[in-house]
């Protein structure tokens, strides 16, 4: 994914967050060493005019040269899939959204509304350029990508057609809503990739929602659709509960997952809540599934994150840790989080260990993946996303 331009994010900031310490009520004290910072590569000048420059006078530059600081990689929690007013099916204005991600402990969130890219208004004018209200806090550009129909093929239950595509991090500013659907084929692979083309233009990482919707979606078009760029996929929508886990005759949205995952399909799995309510009334609140990355507090390294899959997704388990280390997959919870703990490590589609209490480790294998989901006593879960070598 090439570098996006910086100046198209909204960036707004929470100084609340304490962002200085990269601490907050929901994220652990572990932070990552930060990355080593990339070397500057030496133009093709013919080696008989370059300059010579004695050593010393080099060291001497380089002791008096500041040399800005890396800002280090924390667990930052956000949510993938918000909506406002601009959707049509939310009555939140922007503003108010907002408000609710800060005040919630959240430290970002991509606004997708319903096939545009809304802006955020701060009184001043900020059409393409980052509306920087306070520090710390980060809203990304983004849009849902959404068409309601009928006759797709497969069918869905009742002949449903919904293709749903998130773009997070959008670049480009339509101004106005969007026209992208695709009506000449009735190919439900074709009617996503529409999506997906209409996302290229747009700039961002695409985000498949709800999949199993209506029963939506196989293994054969996760598949694919990963071939064709689809990087994040929706294993867990709070709006769609029923959906997700399946039924006798559907499989459940994870078991979906990990078949297209042992297919080799590079997709990592995000928890979302999809929210268009905030307040105590209303049926599609948020703050029921979210995401952890990490990452620098900054626009396009959370993007990065998201790409590469260095994140965990959560319906409200807090981990400290979830990555791979010295060949294995090392998993535990937060330090200071309550409950008793279930963690399974999933390789190859199958469950190959369960323990018992806040952490673990498993070794990644030869071949194919391992994962990882911890799940409370009151049956919130955390999933942690594939490794593999």
């Amino acid at each position: 994914m090439g570098r996006m331009r910086a100046a198209l994010w909204w960036t707004v900031a929470v100084s609340a967050l304490a962002c200085s310490s990269g601490t907050g009520t929901h994220r652990p004290a572990y932070e990552a060493t930060p990355g080593a910072v990339a070397a500057v590569a030496v133009d093709d000048t013919p080696a008989a005019v370059v300059p010579l420059v004695p050593v010393a006078a080099v060291a001497a530059v380089a002791a008096v040269t500041p040399v800005a600081p890396v800002a280090p990689e924390v667990w930052l929690r956000g949510s993938t899939h918000v909506h406002a007013k601009p959707s049509g099916d939310s009555s939140t204005p922007i503003s108010d959204v907002i408000a609710w991600y800060r005040t919630h402990g959240y430290d970002f969130f991509v606004l997708t509304d319903h096939n545009q890219v809304s802006e955020v208004e701060d009184g001043n004018d900020t059409r393409g350029k980052p509306a920087v209200l306070d520090e710390g806090f980060i809203v990304l550009a983004g849009i849902e990508l959404t068409s309601n129909t009928r006759d797709c093929i497969p069918r869905g239950h009742r002949n449903r057609c919904r293709i749903h595509v998130n773009m997070i991090g959008a670049t480009a500013r339509p101004g106005s809503r969007l026209e992208w659907a695709e009506r000449r084929s009735q190919a439900r692979v074709d009617r996503y990739n529409a999506a997906l083309v209409a996302g290229r233009a747009l700039g961002g990482v695409a985000q498949m929602n709800h999949p199993n919707w209506a029963w939506g979606t196989d293994a054969a078009l996760l598949v694919e659709l990963a071939r064709r760029g689809m990087h994040l996929v929706e294993i867990a929508n709070a709006q769609v509960p029923t959906w997700n886990a399946g039924n006798a005759t559907h499989p459940s949205m994870e078991a979906l997952w990990d078949t297209a995952l042992a297919r080799g399909a590079v997709l990592w799995g995000v928890a979302s809540d999809d929210a268009h309510d905030y307040g105590a009334r209303g049926r599609a609140k948020a703050g029921g599934g979210w995401v952890a990355v990490r990452a620098r507090r900054e626009p396009q390294a959370i993007v990065d994150a998201l790409a590469a899959g260095r994140f965990y997704a959560s319906s409200g388990v807090v981990l400290e840790h979830a990555e791979v280390a010295g060949g294995e997959l090392v998993v535990a919870v937060a330090a200071g989080e309550t409950g008793t703990y279930t963690i399974e490590f999933v390789e190859n589609g199958k469950i190959v260990q369960t323990v018992r209490g806040a952490g673990a480790r498993r070794a990644v294998p030869a071949t194919g993946y391992v994962r990882a989901v911890v799940t409370r006593q009151d049956g919130k879960k955390a999933w942690v996303q594939p490794a593999r070598r």
